[in-house]
């Protein structure tokens, strides 16, 4: 079994940290997996005022363990977006201690330097991440002092409660597929650097949120909120097939229909068919942003058999037709004439 144990603060140089273990090479902070230890890639970049981040899509034959080490004497964060695929029926080969993660659920996760982490990924499972290394002056720069510090305070004060974790979403899922696929925009540079912000002010925006106290809140238990990610990973598993019924989420999670409708709205904040068709929307975006795929392709790899109403649910949602999104999408990329980033 594969096990890396690394104290970077950076992920360039974790990926040269995992070349060296795959004996392999990494070039300019990217990295391809090595056939015999599994599939996928890595790449690493540090973005204009030192973020660091990280974009993989990885799996591996065998258990893969690793282990950041604790850097007590330099304070930074870590947010990771992981979305997690595949071998949800294989056990892992070693048992995991008390304080290992075993990744196998889709979350959006906050960490920090001052505490040592353990990641398991089983073999065969399938990881999609960005990971981002920021900084309390990252926080400064983005949210002012006084917001900066109840950010912190308030992130401590989560984490001591074990409650510090989010449930992937529409806005994430999304925001993940973006940076996993477009390492060949024409604006890369911008565009990453506009993709990542926006992730990180939307963990930022939502983190801050769960800090303001409101009246007759709902708390979700740690077990129900397992329940609730399962279900919300088989309801978006397949857009091309129909979507489960209420009666067979409900048997999966172990709730009734009406309370698996209720806590799934309180978890994601929609109900249950309309998060499904806003992620169906989503991923239907996505893959016409690759432009690998005719129109009617893409309305059938998203469950649809008419094009009118697929071309109809699509502008209900983005407010323009599939046909007019390219147009769209170069214009607003080449809106503020950013000069291109060096990630070098």
């Amino acid at each position: 079994m594969p096990e890396l144990y690394y104290t970077d603060n950076n992920y360039v140089d974790f990926v040269s940290t995992c070349a060296r273990l795959f004996n392999a090479k990494a070039v300019n902070g990217y990295l391809a997996v090595p056939e015999n230890y599994g599939s996928g890639h890595m790449s690493a970049f540090t973005l204009t005022g030192g973020i660091s981040v990280l974009v993989a899509d990885v799996a591996f034959k065998e258990d893969f363990f690793w282990q950041r080490n604790a850097t007590p004497n330099h304070q930074f964060f870590i947010l990771q977006v992981n979305e997690i695929t595949g071998g949800k029926d294989v056990q892992p080969r070693i048992q995991p201690s008390a304080d290992t993660h075993t990744a196998k659920q889709s979350i959006v996760q906050l960490g920090n330097s001052f505490t040592t982490s353990k990641l398991l990924l089983p073999a065969l499972t399938r990881m999609r991440t960005v990971k981002l290394i920021f900084e309390k002056q990252h926080l400064i720069n983005l949210l002012g002092q006084d917001a900066a510090d109840k950010f912190v305070a308030g992130y401590f004060s989560l984490l001591a409660q074990k409650s510090g974790n989010e449930a992937i979403d529409a806005g994430y899922r999304s925001l993940l597929h973006e940076l996993l696929t477009h390492n060949s925009h024409p604006l890369k540079n911008t565009f990453l650097q506009n993709r990542v912000l926006l992730l990180l002010e939307r963990f930022l925006l939502n983190f801050i949120e769960k800090l303001q106290p409101v009246e007759k809140a709902v708390h979700l238990k740690e077990e129900e909120m397992s329940r609730l990610i399962k279900v919300e990973a088989l309801l978006v598993s397949d857009f091309a097939l129909t979507p489960p019924t209420i009666e067979l989420l409900a048997k999966i999670s172990a709730m009734s229909p009406t309370k698996l409708k209720k806590d799934f709205k309180t978890m994601y904040g929609l109900p249950v068919y309309e998060y499904y068709q806003k992620n169906r929307m989503y991923r239907a975006k996505a893959l016409l942003q690759e432009e690998k795929y005719a129109i009617k392709q893409v309305g059938t790899m998203v469950g649809y058999t008419n094009l009118g109403h697929f071309a109809a649910s699509f502008k209900k949602e983005f407010g323009i037709l599939p046909s007019e999104l390219f147009n769209v999408g170069k214009a607003d990329e080449l809106v503020g004439g950013q000069p291109p980033l060096d990630f070098e």
